[in-house]
């Protein structure tokens, strides 16, 4: 990534002036000067540190991140069986949510000393491969779009790009400015002596879109949900809201396409590799690209978003729009990996109606009390145990585990069962009340 700290954005610049501010209270001075004492100082006690003592010392503390984050490992491991849901076994999503608390620890405390590094001595930390692609991409003279991940040391990324630029042009990306004034001040300024501009999610487009259609380069993260605004595609298989900003600049600019994937080869080394965009700048594709860097190393991968978060509002239907051109050309875009939905019998057998779903990727299983009879067109029946022999909770863990994808939603015939409710709102399901079928 190009920015600072691991965090989402995906829409536009930010060396435009600031925006005007309410002058912060004297509280709030004093506390940022102290923040940034504090960051400014442990960041130079790192670049004491060798690079692998520093990756060795985030590991040990990811891993004690991955002990006390019981909320975060929920995430994590959702976010794991739907990627690789028929790929990897039990086991190995279990040693690889492990290893990506490790490298997520890693990889921050290893950003925060690459950011004083010199050009030289980047060299020796980062392997490059397949960078005649974008000596290719910019000697053509079009501008460039570069799809990127929260993966990996981002410092890295961010000191390297701006050395590919040709002389006079730019490199770019977005970034959300950070709370403290005085350390988004600092880092606006360094990365301008960088030679990288910083456009901030409250800028305009058309100043991202000049800077590429002259020639510039744009660094844009897109492995994030961006709600209602995003295109519906599938990403590793599952229909989800994806930014449809990269496949817009490269439309409007006529830029060229690549990706970059970073990707660990032991303490404090990097392989920074760049990929081509396979057929043209549409959406799926620009999420087929980002697919492919992400399995370079699924390890360096930050997956801490619950990148497939069920909206609990309105868990049947995934918020964001068919690109136009996808509707017209071959309909609904089509996902692999199907959500699950759990219908929640009553006491006397009733099963509630189906919601209907948009898009319509939903199967349906069914939990019933024992002795009710089965409904129609469900793909998988659960029988509750009676009262008192398993709790709800331990019920849907059952459910949920009891596939390679987990459960998504649940669907009651009532809005009373303040203990089902509850306990969905705990496992992250969402919760949907219909009326029980005749």
């Amino acid at each position: 990534m190009l920015s600072a700290e691991p965090t989402p954005s995906d829409t536009p610049v930010s060396t435009a002036p600031e925006r005007k501010l309410v002058r912060p209270t004297l509280v709030r001075r004093v506390q940022w000067r102290l923040e940034a004492w504090a960051f400014i100082g442990f960041e130079a006690l790192l670049g004491v540190l060798s690079a692998g003592a520093v990756a060795r010392v985030g590991r040990v503390l990811g891993t004690v991140a991955y002990r006390i984050s019981p909320e975060r490992r929920r995430v994590v491991r959702r976010t794991l069986r739907i990627a690789f849901a028929g790929e990897k076994t039990a086991a190995e999503l279990v040693e690889l949510e492990k290893e990506v608390f490790k490298r997520a620890g890693a990889n921050l405390f290893s950003a925060l000393r690459t950011a004083n590094l010199s050009e030289a001595e980047l060299a020796g930390t980062v392997e490059v491969v397949n960078g005649e692609y974008m000596s290719e991409a910019m000697s053509e003279g079009r501008g460039l779009v570069m799809v990127l991940a929260h993966m990996g040391n981002w410092e890295a990324l961010a000191q390297w790009f701006p050395t590919m630029m040709p002389p006079g042009k730019l490199a770019s990306n977005m970034y959300r400015p950070l709370n403290n004034q005085i350390l988004n001040r600092r880092l606006l300024r360094i990365r301008a002596t960088r030679g990288l501009k910083l456009f901030s999610k409250d800028e305009s487009p058309l100043a991202m879109a000049a800077l590429v259609r002259g020639g510039g380069g744009f660094g844009v993260l897109c492995d994030q949900r961006v709600g209602r605004y995003g295109e519906l595609v599938p990403f590793f298989g599952r229909i989800t809201s994806c930014t449809p900003l990269p496949s817009m600049l490269a439309r409007r600019t006529g830029s060229a396409v690549l990706g970059a994937s970073l990707r660990t080869l032991g303490p404090g080394r990097w392989e920074l590799k760049i990929h081509k965009l396979h057929g043209e700048p549409t959406t799926a594709n620009m999420m087929e690209l980002l697919e492919r860097i992400m399995r370079e190393s699924p390890a360096d991968v930050f997956w801490m978003q619950d990148r497939w978060r069920t909206d609990r509002r309105a868990p049947q239907h995934v918020v964001g729009r068919v690109a136009k051109a996808a509707a017209s050309a071959a309909g609904a875009p089509v996902a692999t990996k199907r959500r699950r939905a759990l219908l929640w019998a009553d006491a006397a057998g009733m099963v509630p109606a189906r919601p209907v779903a948009e898009p319509a990727d939903v199967d349906y299983e069914a939990a019933l009390p024992e002795g009710a009879a089965a409904p129609l067109d469900v793909t998988k029946i659960w029988i509750r145990e009676s009262a008192g022999a398993e709790t709800t909770r331990a019920f849907l863990m059952r459910v949920d585990g009891g596939a390679l994808l987990p459960l998504d939603f649940v669907v009651a015939g009532s809005r009373s069962d303040a203990d089902l409710r509850e306990t969905c709102v705990q496992l992250g399901l969402g919760w949907v009340a219909e009326k029980p079928v005749a």
